[in-house]
């Protein structure tokens, strides 16, 4: 599974940070408007029950009361905005509005209502003693009074406010009473619920857009942020043996950007002063090492010529031209990959009939293979022709070649096969043999590489031939890779443009 990337976290980190931010806020903005609306629904509810409360001492009034409380709704639009409720001390319904629900649940009224605190001043008391000779005025839900010597009513009791629900709505109920009457009022809380679920649902349907915006403006701001190191990814992809001098642009939008360009540049300039002296060394050691060895195999071969048939120093001598010619083959490898790793193995192309060369090059295998008692089994399309340096083409097949003969069992068979599409040749080189431990697969075109259970049975190289092979490959256009390898069955594939 592909992991995200570093832009991709960046925007979902900040989308969802700002997610928990909105909604934390949004729901106490929801809160607190609920909170706000209702209090205002109770405020209401207590300026009601104040309305001329010494209406409550006579029951005759009662109509009145209610009259005066539609006339505050406007009753003809408005029929069922209010409800209220007279109760009696001990519970008895007194009085009851025209609208009042059936389904209220009223055992919630059965409970008395508590005493205001007698210590503080403003605490609602019933003046039972002195008339009043005006108008009155009440504490929790006070009122004026009636006056023309009727006793001022005041509530003295701490009022109790709920909501309660029916089958036709909502209702905010007040209780509101005294020694002698308990009233209820109700008003409909659906018009606050109503515009409270508005208001959910319009923060609902903006909090996605909300975060969509905060999402993809931590993408943009990610990715101006990430622009410097795309451009440090850029160059340092550029930067290859055959252009090591390459180096990152400075930029001065961010000091810590121009810090880590700085020390990358740096840096590189340390790795191609090293890769220089690496690669001026083989080059010169493979160069300098050429002539002393070609005289040694020159005078090994005279002497070997002079020594007597079948001598102990003829057989000596042979081994030691062996051994020279060994040599030969390393420093002529070392040198092609030291020009390959500076750009300079140019290969001077030209057209190469590979369904000839192939033929002559198994002609040479098929001697290591027959001592070997392995099977040459061979398919070559007719006329398959690529542009290529016959002498690098040559070495980089004999390379391949060679090791399908060297790692094989005896008994074994090689298997051979050129095709050919619209636009590239394939040659195909299979052989039995132990194949190649899977840890081992993806090192194998490493220089110097070489299987363990080939050091184990001295098979003779050092593990520069499928390197070799790759670099030739690599100028011609082409590629060779390890298509299979397992106990019984190792396959190269060898892929190279057609001439046109």
């Amino acid at each position: 599974m592909k992991k995200p990337s570093f832009r991709f976290k960046i925007a979902f980190l900040s989308a969802t940070i700002a997610g928990v931010v909105l909604m934390f806020f949004g729901l106490l903005a929801l809160w607190v408007v609920k909170h706000q609306k209702t209090e205002t629904l109770d405020t209401r509810i207590r300026s009601l029950g104040g309305r001329q409360p010494g209406w409550l001492t006579q029951q005759r009034d009662f109509r009145r009361f209610e009259e005066s409380l539609s006339f505050v709704f406007n009753n003809d639009a408005n029929a069922n905005s209010f409800i209220f409720q007279v109760r009696a001390t001990d519970g008895t319904r007194v009085h009851q509005s025209s609208s009042w629900p059936q389904d209220l649940p009223e055992h919630e009224f059965e409970h008395p209502l508590a005493d205001a605190p007698v210590e503080n001043e403003d605490s609602p008391v019933v003046d039972d003693e002195k008339p009043s000779s005006g108008r009155g005025w009440g504490g929790y839900g006070r009122g004026m009074g009636a006056g023309g010597g009727g006793k001022a009513l005041r509530f003295n009791k701490i009022p109790e406010f709920m909501t309660l629900k029916t089958s036709s709505g909502s209702w905010r109920i007040g209780r509101l009473g005294n020694d002698d009457f308990t009233l209820i009022i109700g008003l409909d809380a659906m018009p606050t619920e109503t515009e409270i679920h508005q208001l959910q649902l319009a923060f609902l349907l903006a909090l996605p857009v909300a975060l969509a915006l905060v999402g993809l403006g931590g993408w943009i701001v990610a990715g101006r942020a990430l622009r410097p190191l795309r451009m440090i990814s850029e160059t340092a992809a550029h930067v290859t043996s055959a252009g090591m001098d390459r180096r990152i642009p400075v930029s001065d939008e961010d000091p810590e950007i121009h810090r880590l360009i700085d020390t990358l540049n740096h840096m590189m300039d340390r790795l191609e002063n090293s890769f220089r002296q690496a690669t001026r060394f083989s080059a010169d050691a493979s160069h300098e090492l050429k002539t002393p060895i070609a005289i040694m195999r020159g005078e090994l071969e005279n002497a070997l010529h002079e020594a007597a048939p079948g001598s102990p120093e003829q057989n000596l001598l042979s081994s030691l031209l062996d051994e020279t010619q060994r040599l030969t083959g390393i420093t002529r490898s070392l040198l092609l990959l030291s020009r390959a790793d500076v750009g300079q193995l140019l290969p001077a192309f030209e057209e190469v009939n590979l369904s000839q060369l192939l033929p002559e090059l198994l002609e040479d295998t098929e001697v290591l293979a027959a001592e070997a008692k392995l099977k040459l089994q061979v398919q070559i399309a007719p006329d398959i022709r690529v542009m290529a340096d016959p002498m690098l083409l040559r070495s980089a097949l004999l390379n391949v070649l060679i090791n399908s003969v060297k790692y094989n069992e005896p008994g074994g068979f090689i298997r051979v096969v050129l095709v050919a599409d619209n636009c590239e040749a394939h040659i195909t080189v299979a052989n039995s043999g132990p194949g190649i431990p899977p840890g081992e697969q993806a090192l194998i075109f490493d220089r110097f590489q070489r299987a363990d259970h080939s050091r184990q049975r001295r098979i003779d190289g050092i593990g520069l031939g499928l390197s070799l092979t790759r670099e030739i490959l690599h100028a011609h256009h082409g590629s060779v890779k390890l298509e299979e390898s397992h106990p019984g069955l190792t396959r190269f594939v060898i892929h190279l443009p057609l001439a046109t």
